[in-house]
């Protein structure tokens, strides 16, 4: 039997371990490929047609390479030292047919030569049917005029092979020097060598509680000061994790032990024995996938929340898709509205809503105005006034409350720039005053609303709600050149409006841009920058989580044979096999879920105080990225638990 038949069969023997090792360097290959692709490509180094976004995007995915190899080494690194480690008999048995260290090393770093031109090769097969895909998403998300043709890169593909050869073969020949010299009979023992009962300090177990909530309360009672304490609250809550598993988890399943209601309850005594070694073997590895899940998480959750607060905070400042002010009854200086809505009609999916409605322009002359300038994004001095009538017919059209203003009362709408609607710029003042073209008047002010229900202009300038009466008392004063009309369209999936937008503001004079308004082309252009970090951040979340799962998935492979031993003796002394795959069940779903609660735990805090940074609840937003991961995780345990019963089976 040659060396080379040897390693064949091996490959074949131990599949189950190999699969996601191979699968998980695959994917490393593929999402490096398609980066390496898409850096390397022609129309990518041209600014020009790419923008200043582009040039932005490509930074980030030189980053993201960096990362990608950082984490491939780290991975790699784990993950052969556990095949090592685990293979201790089968080396023991290969020195028995007189393999020397050296005959033993060059078998170990042929195998994985084959194993890893595999990965490399079934990577670089997957980064090229998905980098179509890949760029014509960039094209989206960049808005470019025309997609970015697909060019396949022989230096990509040439880089690839390059760094995942040398970074595979590398660390396994440094892994393989460290093959230990031990005799046969230690190798051929392995895993079997009895292992004492597992130990703790009850003072390290009660500092890890301590520690995680301490980590908990400062982030949460930072506020602002968030950024001077995110690095001591950071190393706190790591320190405390760690001593969750090593100290916490052995000292609460000893305490279970100890209490005979719940240790000789039905299958309990054989899981919790066989659970407080797990924990404690696996301390490191479920504090690594703990610390992984919980970066993922947070970074998702973080994106994707800025994502959904900026699309909401811009509705709320511009409730109308497009808007612009007359100035006069029956002026037409910027463009005509029949244009507008035919424009609007032929270009869009068609028009919701549109109004016109008269609005009066004034300034606020309350004492109190220069006290309220502390708001530095918020103009205090500029209103319209608008009727009750004309407020409530826009606020059913938005979804919004309607008010009942009476005579001598208004109710001041001010934009809100911090997102929430909750911020009060000036209602600690109930004298609230207007100058209308030189004339001063007087309201109470009964009510502000945060947010705006037109469209905000060039100089923020908020807007008063009074009564139908004093609004025509107000108008009868003034001619029909000092009123302003405002003309608002929602069109139906304002999303894709921005043709028909740029089409109209070409139309409009240079001179009266300024009072032309729509919230599709800065949003655009915000959104563009989040989903570039969203895209790729989406990337490197799926890069951490398969190597979450597969860390866990190694861990339970490389002990499966020691596990075997055990269920097969269980089942000769007569434990039904429904109850031995219920235990191997109950030890996957702790070795799996036990990492994401305490992920999501940390997850939730920090994210409790990035929303107390920004003054709006984030919890739906993360519940969501939460609930993906949850059923990405249930996918990846049912399929870990589902070859781990197969293998522990497959004596019969």
């Amino acid at each position: 039997m040659t060396l080379r038949s040897i390693i064949i069969k091996n490959i074949k023997g131990n599949l189950n371990k190999f699969i996601m090792y191979y699968l998980s360097n695959a994917f490393v290959v593929m999402v490096f490929f398609i980066f390496a692709n898409f850096l390397l490509n022609p129309d990518v180094k041209n600014v020009k047609k790419m923008g200043q976004m582009g040039a932005t995007t490509s930074s980030i995915m030189y980053l993201c390479e960096v990362i990608i190899i950082v984490f491939a080494l780290v991975f790699t690194n784990y993950s052969i030292s556990s095949f090592l480690k685990s293979r201790e008999k089968e080396f023991g048995l290969l020195s028995m047919f007189g393999l020397t260290k050296r005959d033993i090393r060059r078998y170990v770093m042929s195998e994985n030569f084959i194993v890893s031109m595999i990965s490399i090769l079934t990577g670089l097969l997957l980064g090229i049917i998905f980098s179509k895909l890949f760029f014509m998403a960039i094209s989206v998300i960049l808005v470019l005029d025309t997609e970015l043709p697909l060019k396949i890169s022989f230096m990509a593909i040439a880089l690839t092979i390059l760094c995942f050869l040398v970074l595979f073969q590398g660390t396994t020949f440094a892994l393989s020097c460290k093959i230990k010299n031990n005799n046969i009979i230690e190798l051929l023992k392995g895993s079997r060598i009895a292992k004492p009962l597992p130990k703790f300090s009850k003072r390290k177990a009660i500092l890890a509680i301590v520690l995680i909530l301490m980590g908990y309360i400062m982030a949460i009672i930072s506020g602002g000061a968030i950024i001077l304490t995110m690095f001591p609250i950071l190393g706190i809550t790591v320190w405390g994790t760690y001593l969750l598993y090593s100290q916490f988890s052995v000292y609460f399943t000893s305490k279970l032990q100890n209490n005979k209601k719940v240790f000789y309850k039905g299958i309990n005594m054989i899981t919790l024995s066989q659970i407080i070694y797990k924990l404690k073997d696996n301390a490191r590895i479920l504090f690594a996938v703990s610390i992984l899940s919980a970066v993922t998480l947070t970074a998702s959750a973080s994106v994707y929340s800025f994502q959904k607060i900026l699309q909401k905070q811009t509705s709320l400042n511009y409730p109308q898709d497009i808007s612009f002010i007359e100035n006069g009854l029956n002026s037409h200086e910027i463009i005509r509205p029949e244009r507008v809505e035919n424009v609007l009609k032929t270009s869009t999916n068609g028009i919701e809503y549109k109004n016109k409605i008269v609005l009066i322009k004034s300034e606020s002359v309350s004492p109190f105005v220069n006290e309220v300038s502390r708001y530095k994004n918020s103009n205090n001095r500029d209103f319209y006034i608008i009727s009750n009538k004309d407020y409530n017919i826009l606020a059913k059209e938005q979804g919004k409350e309607s008010i009942k203003v009476n005579s001598g009362d208004v109710v001041v709408r001010a934009y809100s720039f911090d997102a929430t609607q909750n911020k009060k710029v000036f209602s600690y003042n109930k004298d609230f005053r207007l100058s209308v073209y030189g004339e001063n008047t007087k309201w109470n002010l009964k009510e502000e609303i945060g947010g705006g229900i037109i469209n905000q202009d060039a100089k923020c300038s908020n807007t008063a709600v009074i009564s139908d009466k004093d609004f025509e008392k107000l108008k009868n004063k003034l001619g029909s050149n000092k009123l302003c009309v405002y003309y608002s369209y929602n069109i139906k999936n304002w999303m894709k409006s921005e043709k028909a937008v740029k089409k109209l503001k070409a139309e409009i004079p240079s001179e009266m841009q300024v009072r032309f308004t729509q919230r599709i082309l800065d949003f655009s252009q915000i959104m563009q920058g989040m989903s570039i970090f969203f895209f790729i951040g989406t990337f490197i979340s799926i890069l951490f989580f398969i190597a979450s799962g597969s860390i866990l998935y190694f861990k339970l492979f490389n002990e499966v044979q020691k596990d075997k031993q055990e269920f097969i003796a269980l089942e000769k002394i007569g434990m039904p096999i429904e109850e031995v795959k219920k235990i191997l069940s109950i030890q996957c779903f702790v070795m799996f879920f036990l990492p994401f609660v305490v992920a999501f735990a940390h997850t939730s805090f920090a994210i409790k105080a990035l929303s107390n940074i920004l003054g709006t609840s984030l919890s739906l937003y993360l519940m969501i990225i939460v609930g993906i991961y949850l059923v990405l995780q249930i996918i990846y345990y049912n399929f870990a638990k589902s070859m781990y019963v197969r293998q522990i089976n497959s004596w019969n």
